[in-house]
């Protein structure tokens, strides 16, 4: 009885390889993986009125609170390193 092997590789005999259709979810992956820096860069802007003006209200609610409970040493602390960093 002759040998019959399991698979039908094709023989190696210099030729391509078929065709095989790429996974649509790889290439969706590898796109974002593209665009998505380019996306991080342009998303850096001035900051327009309208965020200047939520600062503004955000540092007024902030000082309501700071009147109603005082922060102690380590929150100044935080806060001095946050307005540093931003």
């Amino acid at each position: 009885m002759a040998f019959l092997p399991h698979c039908s590789a094709p023989p190696l005999t210099g030729r391509r390889a078929p065709y095989v259709k790429e996974n649509p979810m790889l290439t969706l992956l590898r796109a974002a993986a593209l665009v998505l820096p380019l996306v991080a860069v342009a998303a850096c802007h001035n900051e327009g009125p309208a965020e200047r003006a939520g600062k503004s209200l955000d540092n007024a609610g902030q000082s309501v609170k700071d009147a109603i409970d005082p922060p102690g040493p380590a929150e100044k602390a935080g806060r001095a390193i946050d307005r540093t960093v931003n």
